[in-house]
């Protein structure tokens, strides 16, 4: 949570304040931005906008320890604007994913960690495969930790369209994934000392 303090000295116009509180929540904006959108470049176009856009108009927020749920507001309807703007759902670039990082005194089984690394970019690839509406709702909810009450907020919707759109997110994530999840265990089958360990629990 945001020091109410710091939102009160932005709202004086304090540069440090301006500096803290873009330190304090640059980062965890910059992957929102980049879970919604798929794209590195462009969210951190985003977060630039959002940031200009938060320093604009905080002189507006009435209750500071708001400013988690005001900001994010912000930031989600930008990065709706631009995947309007693209006309298109973007695909998550192989580029912008780093491989386990493997070191000569590292005993643990390689395969296995190319593998949880297939998982993190299966789950990024499907959660990307979701509308707008769906991605947002998953990425606040999980990654942000936003609760029911405040995705509504953040949204602009009834808190009971948050749980259908949760509860329809999740099953189509559970599907895709494994689905995703599978193709990769079949990928991988087929390089030597493959263990046969399933990719996929209790299907």
């Amino acid at each position: 949570m945001i020091d109410p303090e710091i939102i009160k000295r932005c709202q004086q116009k304090d540069q440090t304040a301006y500096d803290a509180l873009f330190k304090t929540a640059g980062k965890k904006a910059l992957w929102t931005a980049y879970l919604l959108t798929g794209r590195m470049e462009i969210a951190e176009e985003i977060v630039q906008e959002s940031f200009f856009r938060c320093f604009c108009n905080i002189k507006n927020l009435h209750k500071p320890e708001m400013f988690t749920v005001w900001f994010n507001r912000i930031l989600v309807r930008t990065c709706w604007y631009v995947i309007r703007k693209e006309r298109k759902t973007p695909e998550v670039s192989l580029e912008d994913e780093k491989l386990p990082e493997l070191k000569d005194h590292d005993n643990g089984d390689i395969l296995e960690k190319v593998e949880q690394n297939q998982v993190s970019m299966a789950i990024r690839k499907t959660v990307n495969s979701l509308k707008p509406a769906l991605r947002s709702t998953i990425v606040l909810f999980y990654y942000n930790e936003l609760t029911i009450r405040e995705i509504a907020k953040v949204m602009g919707c009834l808190q009971g369209t948050v749980k259908s759109r949760l509860y329809y997110a999740k099953k189509v994530l559970e599907k895709e994934l494994k689905r995703e999840l599978l193709d990769e265990h079949i990928h991988l089958s087929g390089y030597t000392g493959y263990t046969g360990k399933e990719c996929v629990e209790n299907e």
